[in-house]
């Protein structure tokens, strides 16, 4: 009887939950930039971005941006030297960015290249 009892508490819970949906792969971007400016790029509706990596060409640092609001910092060669909240290493793992998300960027160095590798998915129903 427990038994019957926790397969319909179990049938009853996982029926009545939904996923928000499948992601289908899109495509593989390389965003980049070699400026200084407040370069933002904002996920399209119905899509995902699975931010994998950012790099810096110089030994500097970068400030991520989510949203307008500060994410992390991201730190070349050079190692941090301050006290920070929350430094994003190269070896850190990929960040979720969901539809209508806007991603930013500020660097220490002014014209080097920067890029971040995104795997684009389908948010597919």
């Amino acid at each position: 009887m427990k038994t019957l009892v926790a397969i319909i508490i179990t049938l009853t819970v996982c029926l009545t939950f939904k996923a928000q949906g499948n992601l289908q792969f899109n495509q593989a971007l390389l965003l980049n930039t070699m400026s200084n400016n407040p370069t933002q790029w904002t996920v399209p509706a119905g899509k995902v971005w699975k931010l994998e990596s950012i790099g810096n060409a110089s030994s500097g640092w970068m400030q991520i941006y989510i949203d307008g609001n500060l994410a992390f910092e991201y730190w070349g060669g050079s190692g941090p030297t301050g006290n920070y909240a929350y430094v994003r290493s190269s070896t850190s793992n990929a960040l979720w960015l969901p539809a209508g998300t806007i991603l930013g960027h500020v660097a220490n160095a002014g014209t080097y290249y920067r890029w971040f590798n995104i795997i684009e998915f389908n948010l597919v129903p």
